[in-house]
């Protein structure tokens, strides 16, 4: 009990100052940021679009829980699915927020941040191009209502919140407050699990379960889609399992979740029509698959990728 009590607090402790600022950061952009700022900003040609869509995240550090309802003003906007979609996929993941948490929960591992950014980026790539083939525009559910976020609050623009900056800060503070407390219980549930299995699971078993490629790939991506955990938070989660597993493995964690977990699974099928969700969750999952597996496949590759020291 006492290990476990050490293990679950020191996740927690670590994660929750990061968690709290990127909760105020994409708050700001949820009531700051008008959705047509970022179309104007997104290239229409689809090589250039999908790696400008890609990239955004630097600028609009998004969390995943407010992600869809955001896509869905910019497709409504004329914005092409697949560069939304794009977009979507890569904001949790593709900025600094993200990057500087992996980089303190990996202390020991400084290079898995490299491994989550450039690993997601190349997923992200190939899933646009392969959703680019698609001509089909009317990718909306018919009749959809305004989605909502996690924390059960509607994403708001500065054109559809009270007028006003002092209105405009208040809704911004409501976001915040329903994000940071709605991401605080996946965030205990998840830290609660990793500590759980840390202290029950006997190392032999999770180092033997951990060094094989499909099994701990796979099973780490379910546990990733189950736990829901936000992406500024999920490294603090995955880093106590690096002595025992993979890169390919927490690479498949940190990359998958922010992708597609429970609640934006949810928001998917309320948002889409259901043909296009199914073929989107498909797609991205065999894609990160593929791209996880690579990293235990082709490890010389990606340390030279990744700038890994031999």
């Amino acid at each position: 009990m006492q290990d476990f009590n050490t293990i679950f607090l020191s996740i927690i402790i670590e994660a929750l100052p990061l968690v709290l600022a990127g909760v105020f950061v994409s708050a700001f952009i949820h009531t700051f940021v008008p959705a047509e700022w970022i179309q104007r900003v997104l290239p229409r040609k689809r090589l250039a679009g999908i790696i400008a869509a890609s990239l955004l995240g630097v600028f609009l550090p998004l969390c995943e829980c407010g992600m869809v309802p955001v896509i869905r003003r910019l497709i409504h906007k004329g914005v092409p699915p697949y560069i939304a979609i794009a977009f979507m996929l890569s904001a949790p993941i593709i900025n600094p927020l993200v990057a500087w948490s992996t980089y303190l929960a990996f202390s020991a591992f400084p290079s898995m941040v490299l491994y989550r950014l450039l690993g997601a980026f190349t997923a992200v790539i190939i899933i646009a191009f392969i959703m680019s083939a698609s001509r089909t525009r009317q990718v909306l559910a018919g009749g959809e209502t305004a989605a909502t976020c996690c924390g059960g609050h509607h994403a708001h623009s500065p054109h559809t919140s009270p007028a006003g900056f002092p209105a405009n800060c208040r809704m911004m503070l409501y976001h915040a407050c329903d994000d940071f407390f709605d991401m605080g219980r996946f965030l205990l549930v998840g830290s609660f699990l990793a500590a759980f299995i840390q202290v029950t699971v006997p190392r032999l078993t999770l180092l033997n379960y951990g060094q094989d490629p499909i099994y701990s790939v796979g099973g780490m991506m379910v546990f990733a889609f189950l736990l829901s955990v936000c992406s500024q938070a999920d490294a603090f989660i995955a880093a106590p399992f690096l002595e025992h597993f993979s890169t390919g493995s927490l690479a498949a964690f940190l990359i998958f979740g922010p992708m597609l977990d429970v609640k934006n699974t949810i928001m998917l099928f309320t948002v889409f029509k259901p043909l296009f969700t199914l073929t989107l969750i498909f797609i991205i999952t065999a894609v990160v698959l593929g791209v996880s597996l690579s990293m235990l496949y082709f490890p010389q590759l990606w340390e030279v990728i990744c700038f890994v020291p031999v």
